[in-house]
């Protein structure tokens, strides 16, 4: 009787539907939808639909539904898995390939690899979209799962397909392997100036960043270069750690602000016993760029607030919301967005990130750049080795510098030169337009036009700006203008700025 009972069920549903009019009430209409709703849609959808879904299955997929309706990439369910292997992440230890990651629109993107693992030995790269996992696409994937199909047991292959700006989408096979994750490394570059990189805040940033900086003050490092580029972020009281080797105790750091207004401040600590910074008054170049994330963020912006350091490099990724990990007693964990957070002059920069004070966005640039304003930013040195393809500026390479020769005219990359001799460079594509900038002096390039113009003022040219594969070339007999000389040994060119 009881299959008769539901085979009329469904005959009376289908009837309905053909119905032009009639518009079926099968219950009180005014009621608001509530957790009882929920609960007689998974209990009808687990006993009638045809693919016979288990609880686990609908139940996940309702925790997903809810916390996607809050448009929120950062709040998501871990499950006892993922929980694991996310504490594992923050303490620097677990099995995986050596990969962070940010969610997108679509796919993943990669933020950074970490040294020695098998993603940078692969040749992962910043920038880089993993699209599909042992060839399953993986468009629209929580993080989490992404991260959950990536992780595994020691030894065991994946294939990841990679997309990448410029390239066609390619497979890359890896090995699993454990991954221990120092987050701070360091060495004294040329004398008297320090190196310190920070991949993520985690647990033990705080002291890592202390010993590493210390030895190099007993190395004599006097002026330092603090590199936050690609770095996600991670835990908020490690930052604050390192911030306090500069910032007066007692000083805001960061504030936070949740929902209904209520405002924390976080202090810079006492360090050792000591009343003061550890470091007072020394120089102090931060690089960042698109992919300094978080608390990366809140602490170059504490530093740049009290003028402690200054910015070279890109404007940063702008997340600027702190969450919070809460298991759950049923096993897991709610990662939630519970706040937003301020620098020292109440700034919030969730959803604009820090502007540097110089901008540098040629790859590998910013580096030579601080360099040379740390050492007062007079002087600039070029070398580009037309047979290895190779640039080095201020002594240091920055890796690949292509150069084209076109009807007896050389005409170099163009960001690049004008970059490391102190300009703003621009791409202004309504305008059409490349703008070069430095005080009291404004050029404007027209690629394949027959002019430019200076602080407003146009003059006739004869293509001295090329753009080669959605890259930018300025002819080399052009840069006099820009104060600099040059001069050819063999296949070598050296640009020269003092």
């Amino acid at each position: 009787m009881r299959k008769m009972h539901f085979l009329h069920f469904i005959l009376v549903i289908a009837l309905l539907c053909t119905l032009g009019g009639v518009r079926p009430s099968f219950a009180a209409e005014h009621l608001d939808p509530g957790m009882d709703t929920l609960e007689e849609i998974l209990n009808d959808v687990q006993l009638l639909h045809i693919s016979i879904p288990d609880n686990k299955t609908l139940v996940k997929g309702a925790i997903e539904g809810l916390i996607d309706t809050l448009d929120d990439p950062y709040t998501s369910y871990l499950t006892p898995e993922e929980l694991k292997e996310f504490r594992e992440s923050i303490d620097g230890n677990y099995v995986g390939i050596g990969v962070q990651m940010q969610p997108g629109k679509i796919y993943p993107q990669v933020l950074n690899t970490i040294e020695n693992t098998p993603a940078s030995k692969a040749g992962i790269r910043p920038g880089d979209w993993i699209i599909k996992i042992d060839g399953v696409d993986i468009s629209n994937e929580l993080l989490g799962q992404v991260v959950e199909k990536i992780r595994g047991p020691a030894g065991t292959k994946l294939t990841l397909t990679i997309r990448r700006d410029g390239a066609a989408d390619f497979d890359i096979i890896l090995t699993r392997a454990g991954v221990t994750t120092p987050t701070v490394s360091g060495d004294v570059l040329y004398g008297n100036i320090g190196y310190i990189y920070i991949s993520m805040f985690g647990d033990l940033t705080g002291d890592e960043f202390k010993k590493i900086l210390d030895k190099l003050i007993e190395r004599g490092a006097s002026k330092l270069i603090l590199d936050l580029r690609d770095n996600p972020g991670g835990i908020i009281h490690p930052a604050l750690s390192v911030g306090s080797n500069f910032i007066e105790q007692g000083n805001v750091v960061v504030s936070i602000c949740d929902n209904v207004g209520n405002r924390e401040e976080y202090l810079a600590e006492r360090l050792e016993g000591k009343d003061m910074p550890i470091i007072k008054g020394m120089p102090m170049a931060v690089l960042v760029n698109e992919y300094t994330c978080s608390a990366a963020e809140l602490m170059a912006g504490a530093l740049q607030d009290y003028g402690l350091a200054t910015l070279i490099g890109g404007q940063t990724f702008g997340k600027g919301s702190v969450q919070a990990v809460i298991p759950l007693e049923t096993g897991g964990a709610l990662k939630i967005t519970v706040a937003r957070y301020f620098t020292p002059r109440d700034r919030s920069i969730d959803g604009k990130g820090l502007r540097p004070d110089i901008q540098v966005l040629t790859p590998d640039l910013s580096p030579a750049i601080a360099y040379s304003y740390l050492n007062g930013g007079r002087d600039c040195t070029i070398v580009f080795d037309r047979d290895r393809d190779e640039v080095v500026v201020n002594g240091i390479s920055i890796g690949k510098g292509r150069i084209f020769q076109l009807q007896n005219k050389i005409y170099l990359p163009l960001r690049l030169v004008l970059e490391s001799l102190g300009y703003k460079v621009d791409w202004l594509p309504k305008e059409g337009v490349v703008q070069a900038v430095k005080p009291l002096l404004e050029v404007s390039f027209y690629p394949g036009g027959d002019c430019y113009a200076v602080n407003g003022r146009t003059y006739p040219a004869t293509t001295e700006v090329l753009s080669i594969e959605d890259h930018m070339y300025v002819q080399e007999s052009l840069l006099p203008f820009f104060g600099a000389t040059i001069k050819h040994e063999g296949n070598t060119i050296i640009i020269e700025k003092k």
